[in-house]
């Protein structure tokens, strides 16, 4: 049941995500891009080119606790954590929480969170744990109203994961659910949150003809050497034309004060600077009501249950019908199949980026059993789902509980909507109750370098594919495939062309096929698959990798993506597979720098708040390189780890290291 099970905490606040941006793009790694670090015509900065690749939780508190009774608490007298912080516990002298990062250029739908590390409860009592590294999942369109933003202020996504190495401080006092905790030292948290409403729109400021002109008639105007010295702000792009912003819109006060520092000497930039971002400043138009940055946040956490999967709920699911404006929802049959929780947090439609769902829109949900198939009109009405209270999404993070009037541990359920007199089906389960998952379904390989606990990235990897029927596991012996991906399926080209010109990293995607091995077996991309069948309910896929060369010549390796299946046609056809259900493999290649220096100073140019790094005299100082060589050698998971190395493989990684020790022992 993971987050599902008792005592169980819910959590509602806001969070900030300010990954680096430039790395978005596969052409913005062509060396080209930079034949020197003043001149970036040619990088696409997208909207937060200085991102520092933080995530923290912010302003965030307990909003209820349920327990197994079926009892809940909404106050602090009731139960003392409510009200209680859900903090991300910052390393004190480190500037970001956690890291966020991408897999690959090509695969920016599982951002990861490392290093972070949640507080339940103030200083004085709380529950602290390490959140175990995850990609976010479950991304979907959820803000849907004519006037809603076309950014990710309109989407919605989870993570889930688990709290390990808990510690309890201070007296739990009243509080279950810290009672829990305090009294299984060995005990661990499943914790999953939804994130929405995020705000990535930036502030532009415009270097054109027109805001030249204006600095020139300041008074004083801005001196003409200072104008010259800035022609090169109005060819940079926050996307490349035609489908962006037109040259010369530069994102981000932070970026371009970069860049001003970059092109100014001390006493220009002191003396200028503020007068340069007032005269091109424009009109801040955010996508929904955070501020940059920000985004709003909703949660869960409750104690684990042995043998459950960590990144998922390995029970029942609700997926959409066909034109269906909701989304995947998770529920729990229990009690002899009479008691039901159904998670609704990251389900529900808006009309604009928030946590208020769309009435109009859905009108009344009314929970069915499925007794007439797809067919809304004859099924049986269960319950009234009360969506429309204003703490159903907050205080509750759309949790539903709920005491079925008979037995539906193998009833198929579902969600009507009716809108006028008009029913509609827009949530079903699959009417033979088939849900298949993977648990972990990142991962990083490293060709020619051995698994092992303490280096989980070498050439081997196990996926693990849950297959369940009415929240039970599947007979042994059901059988499970996994093919390959095609960049045709992965990406709409035409002609081996992406956009208007094409990018390398699209039309080489997916090869050599043969680098990828699963149980043993070469996929093609176009043609095998491999199958394996369960035991306990569970498809196991032994992967392991050859060194792919340099197929997008300046992208280290090469990104894959596997589809999994049921292999039976028949239960294939009437299962809705969620687009976000693949195992993603980034498959580095062991050598594809030069040199440490050459590395160093091509990823601090990508990653402008490394710009330190493009200068290979300062990098070989004694405090630079050995300040990077701390960095490295920091542990894979920790926050403090070098943000850059989660996108370079382990050949580079130890190459940098060799050349620091090499300058080090003279």
């Amino acid at each position: 049941m993971s987050y599902f099970s008792y005592p169980r905490i819910h959590f509602s606040g806001h969070f900030k995500a300010s990954p680096s941006t430039i790395n978005n793009a596969p052409d913005n790694f062509d060396p080209a891009c930079y034949p020197s670090p003043n001149e970036l015509q040619k990088v696409e900065l997208y909207w937060n080119p200085r991102g520092d690749g933080g995530f923290n939780l912010v302003d965030c508190k307990v909003t209820r606790v349920d327990y197994a009774d079926g009892s809940v608490a909404t106050t602090p007298e009731q139960d003392p954590i409510v009200g209680q912080p859900v903090v991300s516990v910052r390393n004190p002298g480190f500037p970001i929480d956690a890291a966020i990062v991408d897999l690959d250029p090509m695969q920016q739908n599982v951002s990861e969170i490392w290093g972070l590390v949640i507080q339940i409860g103030d200083a004085s009592v709380n529950l602290t744990g390490n959140f175990s590294a995850i990609a976010f999942t479950s991304i979907w369109v959820q803000a849907q109203g004519p006037n809603a933003p076309h950014s990710s202020a309109s989407g919605s996504g989870i993570y889930q994961s688990t709290l390990k190495n808990l510690q309890v401080t201070g007296d739990p006092g009243a509080s279950k659910f810290l009672q829990h905790f305090a009294g299984q030292p060995s005990a661990e948290c499943s914790f999953n949150f939804n994130l929405n409403s995020h705000n990535n729109s930036p502030p532009i400021y415009q270097f054109n003809a027109k805001t030249f002109d204006a600095m020139r008639a300041l008074d004083p105007p801005v001196p003409e050497a200072v104008l010259q010295k800035l022609m090169p702000m109005q060819e940079l792009v926050q996307n490349l034309p035609p489908h962006g912003q037109p040259r010369g819109d530069v994102p981000t006060q932070d970026f371009v004060l970069f860049m001003l520092g970059e092109y100014l000497t001390t006493d220009e930039y002191n003396n200028q600077a503020e007068r340069i971002l007032n005269a091109t400043s424009t009109t801040y138009h955010g996508s929904g009501p955070q501020d940059f940055l920000f985004g709003l946040v909703s949660g869960t956490a409750a104690p684990t249950v042995a043998g459950e999967p960590t990144n998922f709920v390995a029970n029942r699911m609700l997926n959409p019908t066909e034109n269906s404006p909701a989304f995947d929802a998770p529920f729990v049959v229990a009690g002899n199949g009479t008691s039901l929780v159904l998670n609704l947090g990251n389900s529900l439609p808006t009309e604009n980026p928030g946590f208020v769902a769309w009435n109009a829109k859905l009108g009344t949900l009314t929970l069915v059993a499925l007794t007439d198939g797809l067919n809304p009109d004859g099924a049986t009405s269960i319950t009234t789902i009360p969506y429309d209270d204003p703490a159903f999404l907050t205080e509750a993070a759309g949790f539903f509980s709920f005491t079925l009037p008979r037995d539906c541990s193998t009833t198929p359920l579902g969600l009507v909507s009716e809108v006028s007199g008009t029913r509609t089906l827009i949530l079903a389960e699959n009417l033979e109750g088939y849900y298949l998952r993977a648990d972990q379904f990142v991962f990083r390989m490293n060709p020619g370098l051995p698994t092992t606990a303490e280096f989980p990235r070498g050439e081997t990897a196990t996926a693990t594919v849950h297959a369940l029927r009415f929240g039970e596991p599947v007979p042994d012996g059901t059988p499970i495939t996994v093919t390959m991906m095609t960049p045709k399926q992965a990406f709409d080209y035409t002609n081996n062309t992406v956009g208007t010109g094409g990018t390398i990293g699209l039309k080489n995607l997916s090869v050599p096929p043969e680098a990828v091995q699963v149980n043993g077996t070469t996929i093609h991309a176009d043609a095998l698959s491999v199958t394996a069948t369960t035991v306990g309910g569970v498809a196991t896929f032994n992967l392991s990798c050859t060194d792919p060369g340099n197929p997008r010549h300046y992208i280290s390796g090469q990104i894959y993506f596997l589809n999994y299946m049921f292999a039976d046609a028949t239960i294939a056809k009437g299962y809705h597979q969620n687009s976000d259900d693949l195992l993603s493999l980034q498959v580095y290649s062991q050598d594809w720098e030069p040199d440490a220096p050459t590395t160093l100073a091509k990823w601090g140019r990508i990653y402008k708040v490394m710009n330190m790094l493009t200068d290979e005299k300062a990098v070989s100082s004694l405090n630079l390189r050995n300040l990077i060589k701390t960095m490295l050698e920091r542990p894979y998971s920790a926050r403090e780890h070098m943000p850059l190395t989660r996108d370079l493989g382990a050949a580079a990684h130890n190459k940098i290291i060799s050349w620091i020790n090499h300058l080090n022992n003279g």
